[in-house]
């Protein structure tokens, strides 16, 4: 069986996802960027794009990135902080 890890997005205004997920694609500086189980520490600066999730139950929830925002992972667990959710900057 995959493993899960627990990931968190956050903007401002709101708690906007919480939960367990098998995997995780962000739109990083560099370009997309992939985060399974057991990925190493990293702290990214985020980009316009997407954030894609497969989360445990099946689902894949979405959340577009509109302005500028950060990732930070470490032991299991994932953090997202957006400035904004669907504002234009």
């Amino acid at each position: 069986m995959a493993k899960d890890f627990k990931l968190t997005v956050i903007s401002p205004e709101k708690k906007l996802y919480e939960g367990r997920v098998f995997s995780l694609v962000v739109p990083a500086a560099l370009g997309y960027l992939g985060v399974l189980a057991d990925h190493a520490p990293l702290v990214a600066s985020l980009v316009r794009g997407k954030i894609m999730i497969k989360d445990i139950s099946g689902g894949s929830p979405s959340f577009p990135v509109q302005c500028k925002g950060f990732l930070e992972v470490k032991n299991n667990n994932v953090t997202i902080i957006l400035d904004r959710v669907s504002s234009v900057c």
